[in-house]
């Protein structure tokens, strides 16, 4: 009884436990279900944020839910986030892989991405199991025409049009090869062809269009895009179309009253009413772009994308407090909107809030992993902080996500120019090119690069290209300039420099140019009457004074230099170059209190500039505030933890003042391996071997020290000290007699006095 008893209640908890979880897991399916269902209706409004959340929130409870990855990438496709509908399309093929349509904008995506090869191979491979696929044909042929296999693809795009000769697409596919191969006549037959099959359609009137425009057949083009708008007047894109037209022949005026009528006349499509301030956005004028976009975010308040994209016009235009509450509305709402969350964190990085920054772009990238921008503003709050080397990452995982993304090589570029890695300065130089090829800094780049590696040819070459690029700018002529300068053939690089000011009077670059000649060659006076000359002419330009100051220096006229850097920093007080060459001036002349103040205008200036942290302390350890000394090697160090100067000076202020000697010695062997040479940071590391007892460490590196810097009583008295310890009497003595012969009055002397005073009993 008993067991039968144990059995039935064994088989009821079994029973209980399947009905349990039978209701568990209907409850998951409909919860799915019901997220799915939600993502598709905010999917089919165009609220593609919401559907995202949607669609995750289904796949949280079921991963392996196919239908709820391919609409996800539905999603990240309409909103121009290639990299997340890429990840996305791949999920759904690997839990579905006869879902052609998901292949189909695989194998899209792949062509879109550059990826030629393996989009032909996605081709195939759905015309394996469907050789009667149209769009797979077309996907075929527009993959051999990226590779080159124009006749191929022509083979193929015939081969799509005798699959479906009653469709235009395919027709309007072979009229697009046939332009790629340059038979324009065939290309035009097959785009009419396309016409006559879907007179009610857009594309083939637009494609012909088109098509005319590249052969500047300015007014049949013009007839194919009225043709459009007439056939679709609620349709933005063949106004879009006709404005550029228009633009592309010099026909602002009319392009702008396009875009107007657009707006005007379709004042409910965001596409249309946000085309005039995207234009502007093209054309880089920032003043009325600003003042479209504010109007258009003052009429339609729930058009984030018209509000984001306004505030970043007021980034761009420092108006950072606006822009700030703005965006600050958004998240109020949204916590969780990414892009709200860039923005917050380009605006801290213009404010060089850079903790927060970083703080709040983490959360950014967290959210949308994917998000380029991000990364990228996370690279430029990180180097704001000194870690060049997380920032250099975060710009790395930029370029892999959008690999096209300027700033991000740019920044690269830059970083590389300080670290003088000329490899990947190259590159990014290289990567410009291709993007930019009319932007100056790939070319300079890349000249700097190859000029460092012994190839002045390839320099010289990117530097007339540059001259060709832009014939009437100063740019070119000032770097040819530099570069004959650089192989000391004086009078051509005087030539390029006059040259440069003949189409720019006033570049700066040019006259630092022909100044530093006039010194290289001994001619101080030619160079201070130019220099005058041009202040004569222009007595309020703070850069000319700075040139000034520049060349007194180099010329040892300190007092002199000291009086035109005050003068360019009363006249641009945001010019931390003047502002740090005059602290290092002040401070070589003695004047502890004016190099200070300079120093603090130069942090406030350039805040992530650690040398700055590293000269104003070792001003305040001079006058005996080593409290303050110590307060600015350690934000020295919170910025950039292995500066070996920082690390140097804290660790001999700790040694002195009674700080924490384990500390002090591993920051003395951080500096000692920054500065292997010095004999400071060889006494340093020896001192705090000293006063941690490793007395037989010590020696050595306080010998090195003494044989380098044999006048430095600092030095005799440590290294006095260490031969007292180990025992040696007679080599204790006579660094000690020496250290205070050397400077008798000094305390470093009196130390000595009573060091020997010890070792001899009194």
């Amino acid at each position: 009884m008993q067991r039968t008893t144990k059995l039935g209640l064994f088989f009821g908890l079994f029973l209980l436990a399947g009905a349990l979880g039978g209701g568990c897991s209907r409850d998951v399916n409909a919860r799915k279900q019901k997220y799915f269902q939600q993502g598709s209706q905010d999917f089919d409004h165009g609220r593609y944020p919401e559907a995202i959340i949607s669609f995750s929130r289904a796949l949280q409870l079921d991963p392996r839910y196919a239908e709820a990855h391919y609409k996800l990438a539905q999603c990240f496709l309409q909103q121009g986030n290639a990299a997340g509908a890429y990840q996305e399309l791949l999920r759904t093929v690997h839990f579905q892989p006869e879902n052609w349509a998901a292949q189909l904008d695989l194998g899209q995506l792949l062509l879109t991405g550059g990826k030629k090869q393996e989009a032909k191979e996605q081709a195939l491979l759905i015309l394996r199991s469907n050789p009667a696929h149209l769009e797979a044909q077309i996907l075929l042929s527009n993959a051999d025409a990226a590779l080159g296999n124009l006749q191929d693809a022509l083979q193929e795009a015939n081969d799509a049009v005798r699959m479906a000769p009653e469709r235009s697409l395919p027709y309007l596919n072979l009229g697009l090869i046939e332009e790629r191969a340059g038979t324009l006549a065939d290309a035009e037959t097959h785009f009419q062809k396309a016409h006559s099959l879907d007179p009610s359609s857009l594309v083939p009137l637009m494609t012909l269009g088109n098509l005319y425009e590249r052969q500047q057949r300015w007014a049949e083009a013009e007839g194919q895009l009225q043709s459009a708008i007439t056939l679709a007047p609620k349709n933005s894109l063949p106004r879009a179309a006709l404005a550029g037209l228009y633009a592309m022949q010099g026909k602002n005026d009319l392009a702008e009253k396009v875009l107007a009528d657009a707006k005007q006349q379709l004042p409910d499509d965001p596409a249309a009413y946000r085309m005039l301030g995207d234009y502007y956005l093209h054309r880089n004028d920032q003043a009325k772009a600003l003042a479209e976009f504010a109007a258009l975010s003052a009429a339609h308040p729930k058009d984030l994308l018209v509000k984001k994209t306004y505030i970043e016009l007021l980034i761009l235009t420092q108006r950072l407090a606006e822009a700030a509450q703005l965006n600050d509305e958004i998240l109020k709402k949204q916590p969780q909107d990414a892009t709200a969350l860039v923005l917050r964190g380009q605006i801290q990085v213009q404010q060089k809030n850079f903790a927060e920054a970083v703080a709040t772009l983490q959360q950014a990238v967290k959210y949308a992993p994917d998000n380029a921008t991000g990364h990228y503003q996370l690279g430029l709050a990180f180097q704001g902080q000194g870690n060049s080397s997380q920032a250099e990452s975060e710009w790395h995982e930029a370029l892999r996500l959008r690999p096209d993304l300027s700033e991000a090589w740019r920044a690269l570029g830059y970083s590389a120019l300080q670290r003088r890695d000329w490899n990947t300065l190259e590159s990014a130089g290289d990567q410009l090119k291709k993007i930019l090829p009319a932007a100056a800094e790939g070319y300079l780049f890349h000249a700097t690069a190859r000029f460092n590696q012994g190839d002045a040819a390839a320099a010289e070459a990117d530097f007339r290209r540059l001259v060709e690029l832009a014939p009437q700018s100063a740019l070119g002529y000032v770097h040819l300039g530099q570069l004959r300068a650089q192989q000391k053939r004086w009078n051509e690089a005087e030539s390029f420099y006059r040259q440069a000011l003949t189409h720019e009077p006033d570049s700066l670059e040019a006259l630092r140019g022909l100044v530093d000649l006039d010194l290289r060659r001994n001619r101080p006076a030619d160079a201070m009457q130019k220099l005058q000359a041009q202040i004569a002419r222009r007595p309020e330009n703070a850069g000319l004074y700075f040139l000034l100051g520049q060349a007194q220096f180099t010329n040892k006229q300190p007092a002199e230099a000291e009086q035109a850097l005050a003068r360019s920093v009363q006249l641009d007080s945001s010019n931390s170059n003047a502002a740090i060459l005059l602290a290092d001036i002040q401070a070589s002349r003695g004047e502890a209190e004016q190099a200070i103040s300079s120093y603090q205008r130069a942090i406030e200036l350039a805040p992530s500039n650690v040398r700055l942290y590293v000269a104003q302390g070792s001003l305040f350890e001079a006058k005996g505030n080593w409290q303050q000394a110590q307060s600015l090697y350690q934000k020295a160090l919170s910025i950039q933890p292995d500066d070996a100067f920082a690390a140097n000076n804290l660790a001999y202020l700790l040694l002195e003042h009674g700080g924490n000697v384990n500390v002090a010695l591993s920051l003395a062997q951080v500096a000692r391996r920054g500065l292997p040479g010095l004999p400071n940071s060889a006494d340093t590391l020896g001192w705090a071997y000293y006063q941690n007892g490793a007395f037989s460490l010590a020696a050595p590196l306080l010998e090195e020290a003494v044989k380098q810097a044999p006048a430095n009583a600092a030095y005799r008295y440590h290294l006095g000290l260490i031969y007292q310890k180990l025992n040696n009497a007679g080599r204790a003595r006579a660094e000690f007699e020496k250290a205070v012969s050397l400077d008798p009055n000094s305390p470093v002397a009196e130390n000595a006095r009573r060091a020997l005073g010890q070792s001899s009993g009194r």
